[in-house]
């Protein structure tokens, strides 16, 4: 009996082992890097991807955190790109073919 349940824990082990290597994987999500100078608003780094070809640009006011880990799906976080200042680092997501990407800044 100890044979089958020490069998039957190394099989879930594995599967276990294995299923969190696959969610690394596809967990990972791709970004887009945008380097600015000058550039003041959220509404500004918006035309600035669109022009790279990114559409369903969605930018927050806030960055995530463990008890809003997805402030881009709060339509009060994200209603005002015009005056809600670039920052450096997180400040919302993207698509381009179909692929959500984040949007990170650099060079503020």
């Amino acid at each position: 009996m100890k044979r089958v349940l020490g069998a039957a824990l190394a099989v879930v082990g594995v599967m276990l082992a294995g299923s969190a290597g696959a969610m690394t994987l596809v967990g990972q999500t791709p970004c887009v890097t945008v380097p600015v100078s000058g550039m003041e608003s959220q509404a500004q780094l918006a035309q600035t991807l669109g022009a790279q070809g990114y559409d369903h640009v969605v930018l927050s006011a806030v960055v995530p955190s463990l008890t809003n880990p997805h402030p881009e799906l709060n339509a009060s976080e994200t209603a005002s790109p015009g005056t809600t200042p670039v920052r450096d680092g997180w400040n919302g997501v993207a698509e381009k073919n179909g692929q959500t990407v984040q949007v990170y800044v650099t060079g503020l």
